[in-house]
């Protein structure tokens, strides 16, 4: 009788072993696939950071420099150019940092190119801490770096949400852009252009302008797709390509 007992312990065991390396599989499974998962998510959460980072350019070039045409404030490129490209934008806007990083490229290798002029127009959406941002720039523009202060904003405030319009920071943003720092914060403290944004603003909603970005190409309120392809085909067309 206890040969017959030993017996059937030991073909217990033998079921339950191939149980438990079951259960092995099944846990080391899961944490592979939590790990691919967890890879998954950072590789996600990458490209979402990356996707309104400016272009790498080459360090100390500016953009005027880059494109080599004319800057007059808010505007770049030849007077001449066949093509004029309006856009009414807002630096609390996500969209229109979007285009920044996405179809201004686009915009700036027709300016250098010399089919394109490109005018950067004021609408405010967000308030105070809009004019309060749309000042800053101009402020820069009083010194000739509008393009690069504007480019600027829209990256930070694409990395650190609404502290990148906060006045202390726009101070900084034009120090650490080499800007005279004493002429830029009187300029910004005392509101220097508030009225000059005010009214581009009010023109702006008299145009119907209800929202940014707002496009127009040689006068035409642009509603077309915002692909780089089909919106540098669009300009190509205006200019007669």
């Amino acid at each position: 009788m206890a040969k017959k007992s030993s017996r059937r312990s030991h073909k217990r065991s033998s079921k339950a072993a191939p149980k438990k390396n079951q259960n092995r599989t099944i846990f080391w499974i899961a944490i592979g696939a939590g790990v691919l998962l967890i890879l998954i998510l950072g590789i996600v959460g990458y490209t979402s950071s990356q996707k309104n980072k400016a272009p790498a350019t080459d360090a100390g070039i500016t953009i005027d420099e880059r494109v080599g045409q004319p800057v007059d404030r808010t505007t770049i490129g030849d007077p001449n150019a066949p093509v004029l490209v309006e856009t009414y934008e807002d630096f609390l806007c996500p969209h229109c940092a979007d285009f920044t990083f996405e179809l201004g490229p686009v915009l700036l290798d027709l300016v250098k190119d010399g089919i394109v002029r490109w005018e950067y127009k004021y609408r405010v959406i967000g308030g105070s801490d809009s004019l309060t941002a749309n000042m800053a720039a101009e402020c820069a523009a009083d010194q000739g770096k509008f393009w690069d202060y504007h480019e600027e904003i829209f990256r930070q405030y694409t990395d650190k949400g609404k502290v990148a319009i906060f006045p202390s920071n726009l101070k900084k943003i034009a120090a650490d852009m080499g800007l005279d720092t004493n002429q830029f914060n009187q300029c910004l403290d005392s509101k220097q252009h508030l009225k000059e944004i005010q009214k581009i603003d009010q023109a702006a909603a008299a145009r119907g302008v209800d929202g940014t970005p707002t496009i127009f190409i040689n006068g035409k309120r642009y509603d077309g797709s915002r692909s780089p392809e089909a919106f540098k085909a669009a300009i190509e067309a205006a200019a007669g390509n």
